[in-house]
């Protein structure tokens, strides 16, 4: 029998400062090895309630025992090395990748079990992230993680649901509180960008279930849209009397412009959804209008300005077909492991799309200013072989691009590109 510290309400009451930190350890090992046990579910919510209470320099500090004291256990792992060395089948095989695991992926799971648990380990995740340069060494912690994240919020669990005005209110705020793209500036502001003319969808995951893992906010459009502002600012539809706005304005619609997405949760950073959610949505709208036959983005360019500063710190900003130039350098021919530099290009490109469009002023908040000094781009989905464009970047390093992108380029510069 295990004597275990989770059922002495003395010490619940009397843990405080560093006490706290060690008596959520002390929490921890216990459900390690009571895991399987009829107990296991309530000790795992008393953890849970356990680490809500840490603070951050008391959350390194459980951080720091998980990573000491519930890897691998060492001899477990010599003892099926030696059976490999020895007989190296697939029995031994399997036999030394089990041993290899940590103790911590069985935490983990059984954490899992609680209510909040799986809020508590995004947190842990989101935690281990924010603050990996000042604490390389726990990053065997934050892969177990990422590990386990990865296949509970697999593809198979997401639920697609579109959000309207009907939505309950608590996801609508949740819209509001994480859009990273373009400020939703209060409800009046969602209201529009939930009119008719307008979509938002989500995934949701079962263990989620009042949040969304992402989010995506279309503009139904006639043409491509070159301005933030004019999408975001327009008024919505008049309907006829007796006719909705959404059949109104439909006749006038062939495009969808997905203007934002959004990851909702900081914990699941690197995990893949944005594009499996642009997949979903475009069939989703091409089956609800057929009439919509243009896919595109009105992307932002984050790592324009800061890139313009360094290698061109002269550049007139204001010269619109000498910053459309610099631009289309930036976008084509700046790389990183050779795929583009630029965060959302390499994104939308790695997805097969294809970069359409660069816009003048498309951008004119603060926002837009400081990151690309106001200008947006559209990346293209509809009318490419996506599959073909993902293994030219990611095969090949070669980006499409439309004739009217490639233009912009000097023909002395070193591009390797292709056009879509």
């Amino acid at each position: 029998m295990f004597a275990v510290d989770w059922c002495d309400p003395y010490a619940e009451q009397v843990a405080h400062g560093n006490e706290i930190a060690a008596v959520t350890a002390s929490t921890a090992r216990a459900l390690l090895r009571l895991r399987g046990d009829t107990a296991s579910r309530a000790l795992a919510e008393l953890l849970v309630r356990r680490y809500e209470s840490l603070d951050a320099a008391q959350k390194t500090d459980f951080f720091g025992v998980l990573l000491n004291e519930f890897g691998a256990i060492r001899a477990d792992v010599d003892f099926a090395i030696a059976d490999y060395q020895r007989d190296p089948s697939e029995m031994h095989t399997v036999a030394l990748a089990e041993a290899a695991d940590s103790q911590r992926l069985a935490l983990f799971r059984a954490i899992n079990t609680a209510p909040g648990g799986i809020a508590m380990l995004l947190d842990m995740r989101t935690c281990l992230l924010e603050h990996r340069s000042q604490h390389p060494e726990l990053a065997p912690v934050e892969n177990d993680l990422k590990h386990l994240l990865t296949s509970w919020f697999n593809r198979g669990f997401l639920e697609l649901q579109q959000l309207d005005w009907t939505t309950p209110a608590h996801i609508l705020e949740s819209l509001i509180k994480y859009e990273a793209v373009h400020e939703i500036r209060g409800w009046s502001d969602l209201r529009r960008r939930l009119a008719p003319d307008r979509r938002s969808f989500g995934f949701f995951h079962p263990a989620l279930p009042d949040e969304p893992i992402i989010f995506v906010e279309v503009a139904l459009t006639r043409g491509l849209a070159t301005s933030i502002q004019d999408v975001i600012d327009a008024p919505p539809p008049e309907p006829h009397a007796g006719v909705d706005a959404g059949a109104t304005m439909g006749a006038a619609r062939d495009t969808a412009i997905f203007y934002s997405i959004t990851n909702c949760q900081t914990g699941l950073r690197g995990i893949s959804f944005g594009s499996f959610l642009i997949k979903r949505v475009t069939e989703l709208l091409a089956t609800e209008d057929p009439t919509i036959a243009t896919f595109s983005t009105l992307s932002p360019i984050p790592g324009f300005a800061a890139w313009l500063a360094e290698a061109h710190p002269d550049a007139d900003v204001e010269d619109r077909r000498l910053m459309e130039r610099r631009c289309a350098t930036y976008l084509l021919t700046v790389r990183r492991r050779g795929l583009p530099s630029d965060p959302v290009a390499r994104f939308h490109l790695r997805n097969g799309a294809c970069l359409e469009q660069i816009n003048w002023h498309g951008d004119t908040s603060a926002k837009g200013l400081a990151e690309s000094h106001g200008l947006l781009v559209n990346y293209l989905y509809s009318g490419q072989d996506l599959s073909a464009n993902n293994e030219a970047l990611t095969l090949d390093h070669i980006v499409t691009a439309s004739r009217r992108v490639l233009d912009l380029l000097d023909p002395a510069e070193d591009a390797r590109v292709r056009l879509g």
